[in-house]
């Protein structure tokens, strides 16, 4: 069984592009295993830069986050 959101399309090469950049990004912020305050806002920054954020973009969190630190928590370096 297939189960399709009603909005789902084919990314255009912007998005596919903007998803990239936003990867890079987050790959970038976890090299030393943590986020900190300036690296979280700079991601939101990004995913909020034309005001919506989008399944493709939490995924695309998500799924890089889990391959740089596979089942390990996240940290926050606030300092």
């Amino acid at each position: 069984m297939e189960i399709e959101r009603s909005g789902q399309h084919e990314l255009s090469a912007e998005e596919q592009a903007h998803l990239k950049k936003l990867r890079q990004l987050v790959e970038s912020a976890l090299a030393d295993g943590k986020f900190s305050e300036a690296e979280l806002q700079s991601v939101r920054a990004m995913i909020h830069a034309d005001n919506q954020v989008t399944p493709e973009e939490l995924r695309t969190i998500r799924s890089t986050v889990r391959e740089m630190l596979g089942d390990a928590a996240l940290e926050y370096d606030w300092s």
